[in-house]
């Protein structure tokens, strides 16, 4: 993880953002799995008026095997900034576009601290 000499600001601001969010809900089905998940699409849907409010913004770039996310406080340009591994099942574009697509939920909810829903604890896996 890399971070800004200072992240008084950014603190701030992702304890503001936190107590903007409600609890996103599980919004699809994984057949194979049985199990439910909230989509990329409802994961940013839902986090975009609060980031705002908030002073936060945020990029993700796939690079090789790895996926670059990065917050940032608009204001004071502070930010995190981590990788996350992307691993494809099958490497092609499909299997690669389903694991950036994976990892994208995985570390926007991992770097806002997002609740989603119920949380098994890891029990299905």
């Amino acid at each position: 993880m890399e971070k800004s000499t200072s992240l008084q600001n950014i603190g701030k601001a992702i304890t503001l953002f936190q107590t903007k969010m409600e609890k996103i809900k599980k919004d699809a089905t994984n057949p194979f799995f049985k199990s439910k998940y909230a989509t990329l699409s409802n994961i940013l849907e839902s986090i975009q008026m609060p980031l705002a409010e908030s002073g936060l913004s945020f990029a993700q770039i796939p690079d090789g095997d790895c996926l670059t996310t990065i917050l940032i406080h608009n204001e004071s340009g502070e930010f995190l900034q981590g990788c996350y591994n992307i691993h494809a099942a099958k490497v092609d574009p499909q299997g690669i576009g389903s694991a950036i697509t994976y990892a994208r939920r995985y570390a926007l909810s991992a770097i806002l601290g997002i609740n989603i829903d119920e949380d098994d604890d890891g029990n299905k896996a």
